[in-house]
């Protein structure tokens, strides 16, 4: 699955791709703006990628037990 979403009002984009090595699936944003972005690798294979935008807070997607969660 591959998905790409673009904003052109706050100047975003982000994606979702598939890792096939691990069957998971990772969130990602870009912003062309202000903020910053981080991803890391948990213990157990798991994935938590962090958003963090000055002006519209933050994004937060985390893959527990085989299901993703944004909030």
């Amino acid at each position: 699955m591959h998905g790409l979403m673009s904003n052109r009002r706050f100047g975003r984009v982000r994606s979702l791709r598939s890792d096939r090595a691990l069957d998971r699936y990772v969130a990602t944003k870009l912003w062309f703006e202000l903020g910053r972005y981080v991803a890391t690798r948990q213990t157990f294979g798991h994935y938590i990628t962090t958003e963090l935008r000055l002006e519209l807070g933050r994004y937060l997607a985390t893959e527990r037990h085989g299901r993703l969660v944004a909030t």
